[in-house]
């Protein structure tokens, strides 16, 4: 079972992060059962990436509940920083309704090379449709566990 998120325009900029599956199947505990597989592809201005990268749930749903923030408040800001440093993303409310999406993509674990982008012409209407693949991620692969 696959999953994905997806941000920005299908047919210029954007971001996606596709869960393939557990990292450690089986695992029932909170550190080793929430890494996931997972495929992480940019494309901004003139640059493509996709890197393979292993994310934590925990992550995720952090990044889910920052987004529901903003949805319903329209000020802040949510983050999604992967523990390895594969990804470092943040969604801020601007004024007059506009998203400002900002981040960085590692091609190593913890180093790298790395990618800087920002996605242009984003809005808060896209922050339900978001907000909805996240919940689907999550339903596919919740959190277990505490810690």
């Amino acid at each position: 079972m696959t999953a994905e998120f997806r941000m920005g325009s299908n047919d210029t900029e954007h971001l996606s992060i596709t869960v393939q599956g557990r990292e450690h199947a089986g695992a029932d505990d909170y550190w080793d059962g929430n890494w996931v597989v997972s495929t992480i592809s940019v494309a901004a201005g003139g640059f493509t990436g996709q890197v393979r990268a292993s994310l934590r749930m925990d992550e995720i749903h952090r990044f889910n509940e920052g987004l529901k923030f903003l949805n319903q408040n329209l000020f802040g800001a949510a983050v999604l920083e992967s523990m390895e440093h594969w990804i470092t993303l943040t969604v801020k409310a601007e004024s007059r309704g506009q998203i400002e999406v900002v981040g960085e993509l590692t091609d190593g674990a913890g180093g790298g090379n790395v990618l800087t982008f920002e996605l242009a012409e984003v809005d808060q209407t896209y922050l339900a449709s978001w907000i909805s693949s996240l919940d689907d991620i999550e339903k596919a692969f919740p959190v277990i566990g505490k810690p």
